[in-house]
């Protein structure tokens, strides 16, 4: 896989976890815990991939 693929993954799954954390907040689908639980293990599970993947974060440029 090409390492922009690599990165539009991660932040794929990184927005994936702050979905989860909006619909528990602003939907009755489930409670709030339960999405701030399950989007802490998505960011988790986020940060494993990218650091086997080599992926580092943005670095803004001065």
């Amino acid at each position: 896989m090409k390492k922009r693929e690599k990165e539009a993954i991660v932040k794929l799954l990184g927005g994936i976890g702050l979905i989860v954390l909006l619909i528990g907040l602003f939907t009755n689908a489930y409670e709030f815990m339960y999405g701030l639980i399950a989007a802490i293990a998505v960011w988790i599970l986020t940060g494993v991939v990218a650091k086997y993947w080599g992926v580092e974060k943005d670095k803004k440029k001065k």
